[in-house]
């Protein structure tokens, strides 16, 4: 495989952006997952969590690859100036190095315990089912929204595979509150990036390309938009409120809140594509500063 090719590819379709706030991810987890009961601090980091965080980055780079696989013949329509379908890097050399990949997230979760070497087979035997769309393709292919849902569903999984490594449980053997809210940060986040991100104005949508916004109606994809990242800052905000978070984290995700508020407002007022993708970065970053404000609370 052509380095140089490689890299193009992956400025294209996986970039540096994401494998951080992937990272990020498990960073959070991390810390959320080894702060002890009394709130003293997280656990002591190490290599096993700089293996973690590959780990996770490799996860979510095979997810990719699963997507290359599912729509590479309309990308070819589509999108055919990308660099996988220009022939220079090839489905087989993306499949060879995201299996790679998979032998490492299994030596790290082995390396962890049982427990997290189960969490992994949880969410990798899940993904496969999403490779081949649960084998009722055609099915949720005509509705949409809830074949991106099913999707999002990775999220969760994904944090609970991570947390395994850990093992931390209660007294009874449940899973601490602590987990669900940060699973079902997880699936909010990335479910509301996943509307943004295909939210069109009516003059930008394109014949053969699905969007939330043909699906749902214009307005009707802002609203959905704004209603599942309300449920995230909802979640945010009891988590917060559990590590004692000051005013300032508070007044941080409501100030993005509401200047993605006031964007797609404007935008639902006068559809304008240049407003959709500026509020779908208000979008990723209010997703990025609900994990660093998690991440910072812990360690700093």
């Amino acid at each position: 495989m052509n380095i140089r090719h490689l890299t193009a590819y992956l400025n294209q379709r996986f970039p540096p952006v994401n494998m951080g706030l992937f990272a990020i991810l498990f960073l959070t987890v991390w810390a959320v997952a080894t702060l002890d009961a009394g709130g003293q601090g997280p656990g002591r980091f190490r290599w096993l969590e700089v293996g973690g965080g590959l780990a996770t980055i490799s996860f979510f780079f095979r997810l990719r690859v699963f997507d290359e696989l599912k729509d590479y013949a309309a990308d070819a329509i589509n999108h055919p100036h990308r660099v996988l379908q220009r022939g220079l890097v090839t489905l087989p050399q993306l499949q060879q190095l995201a299996w790679l990949g998979a032998a490492g997230e299994l030596a790290w979760s082995a390396q962890m315990g049982r427990a997290a070497l189960g969490g992994w087979v949880l969410a990798l035997g899940y993904s496969v089912l999403m490779r081949y769309e649960f084998g009722v393709s055609a099915f949720l292919k005509r509705r949409l929204v809830l074949y991106a849902f099913s999707h999002m569903l990775i999220m969760p999984l994904v944090v609970y595979w991570l947390w395994q490594a850990y093992q931390l449980f209660q007294p009874d053997g449940a899973m601490p509150p602590r987990f669900w809210l940060l699973a079902a940060l997880s699936l909010l986040g990335g479910f509301a990036f996943e509307l943004a991100r295909k939210t069109h104005a009516p003059a930008a949508e394109r014949p053969g390309i699905d969007s939330y916004s043909r699906t749902l109606s214009y307005r009707g994809a802002i609203v959905a938009v704004l209603l599942v990242l309300l449920g995230g800052m909802a979640v945010q905000g009891v988590l917060l409120r559990q590590l004692q978070a000051g005013a300032w984290a508070f007044g941080l995700l409501v100030g993005l809140f509401g200047l993605a508020l006031l964007v797609y407002g404007r935008a639902a007022a006068k559809p304008q594509e240049k407003l959709l993708r500026t509020a779908e970065l208000l979008v990723s970053v209010f997703m990025l500063t609900s994990y660093l404000a998690l991440i910072g609370l812990i360690l700093l």
